[in-house]
């Protein structure tokens, strides 16, 4: 056995087995001189690049700098770790667990370099794994890479969270300011987007009711304290009506957050709804209805904020 493998920890059995194969026809040492005994074939349909190098190498390509138990070394500039892993996709049987974003990352530099679409596209896939936890990072990611439909998602997720956190992501060095201005327009139209369904949700301000409007929700009430007369006008005639108090503050505080993250999840927040409760608990008519019906409002507002968002465009351009 490869005694470089069998030293490392961070080397499974089945890895180590796999990659001192007796029959292999080519050695690859990693930057902290691991080496892995891999097939060129398996190597050259993974990669142009290493085609290219085993068919017919150039003046300028890299070429073996040894010889190693007959057979030709080539010196790596990635890492054991990163070496094991991009070896790991280019064989049939196997393929590695890339369990965080900076496995993925160094994968797709590696997959980058050398050529490698397809293990480009399927490294670029556990992208997803981490798209609530860190979609920032992903964005970043993405853009860096040229994966627009992981930068959309990314973008998307963006939209529950502030967009940018207090402590440091490291990959926003990977993108210029251009990247971000996508971002941060993307993110102020959904704003917009958002601020149009809650307007057309507040059906007490006056303008009037109309009897398609998906937000037809009358919280009114004659007994709430400090209520709100307002004329609504419909295609029935007109009347005064009542509106409660704890509706017309939810809107307003809905409007708030919408503004920061401008999602359905926003308006079924808990903390909103937990104080529209209490404010509708000092009415002895609405604190038996609030909770029912605010929990069907909320659905039908969530469904109406995220259909308006999902038809803004992040204007995407590799970096």
């Amino acid at each position: 056995m490869n005694p470089a493998l069998s030293n490392n920890p961070s080397l499974c059995s089945t890895q180590n087995q796999l990659f001192n194969d007796a029959d292999a026809d080519v050695i690859l040492r990693s930057s902290d001189n691991v080496d892995f005994r891999a097939h060129k074939c398996l190597l050259s349909f993974a990669s142009s690049m290493f085609h290219g190098m085993f068919t017919l190498p150039l003046p300028n390509d890299p070429v073996p700098s040894e010889i190693k138990d007959g057979i030709p070394l080539i010196s790596m500039t990635e890492d054991s770790r990163t070496t094991e892993k991009l070896l790991m996709f280019c064989h049939p049987s196997y393929a590695p667990t890339l369990d965080s974003l900076d496995d993925i990352k160094s994968v797709l530099v590696a997959a980058t370099k050398y050529e490698m679409a397809g293990i480009r596209k399927r490294a670029s896939r556990y992208l997803s794994h981490f798209i609530t936890s860190e979609p920032l990072r992903i964005y970043c990611i993405a853009c860096k890479f040229g994966l627009e439909e992981e930068a959309k998602l990314a973008a998307k997720q963006l939209l529950a969270s502030p967009m940018f956190p207090r402590h440091y992501i490291k990959e926003l060095d990977y993108v210029p300011a251009t990247a971000l201005h996508r971002l941060e327009e993307y993110h102020y139209n959904c704003q917009k987007a958002a601020k149009e369904v809650t307007c057309r949700g507040k059906s007490g301000e006056g303008e009037g009711i109309d009897p398609k409007n998906p937000f037809r929700f009358k919280a009114t009430c004659s007994t709430c304290p400090s209520s709100n007369r307002a004329l609504v006008i419909s295609r029935n005639g007109s009347q005064w009506i009542s509106w409660s108090s704890w509706w017309r503050e939810y809107m307003k505080d809905v409007a708030v957050a919408l503004q920061e993250r401008p999602c359905g999840a926003t308006v079924k927040n808990s903390d909103l709804l937990n104080r529209t409760f209490q404010r509708a608990a000092a009415c002895s008519i609405c604190q038996g209805s609030v909770f029912t019906k605010m929990t069907e409002f909320c659905e039908v507002f969530a469904q109406e904020v995220d259909k308006a968002t999902d038809l803004v465009v992040l204007e995407f351009g590799e970096v």
